[in-house]
């Protein structure tokens, strides 16, 4: 009967050969390793963010797009002629002059 000799004429090493050393760097996973590990889920900052703007438009959907109060406020201010103070003239002229 005829044995393989190996590719190419060299002869495969035996088990036998290797170090110890090599041996002990091939460890197995200890069981309680297994154990402890746990499948998880990562959502990215960008998932979040998403998920929020998502959270405020369904929100914003079930209100009223016009506040009352803030209606009958500013109706009381402009009746008052609040508008035409120099303070606010100048608060509005800034506000306005950012978008300029």
């Amino acid at each position: 009967m005829v044995g393989i000799q190996g590719i190419g004429g060299v002869q495969e090493p035996n088990r036998s050969d290797r170090s110890s050393s090599t041996r002990d760097n091939a460890k197995a996973p200890s069981t309680s390793e297994e154990s402890s590990s746990s499948d998880g889920v990562v959502i990215s900052g960008e998932a979040q963010a998403a998920a929020k703007v998502a959270q405020a438009v369904t929100a914003s959907a079930t209100q009223s797009d016009i506040r009352a109060d803030k209606v009958a406020a500013a109706k009381e201010s402009i009746e008052r002629g609040d508008y035409k103070k120099p303070e606010v003239v100048e608060s509005v002229a800034q506000r306005i002059a950012k978008y300029l």
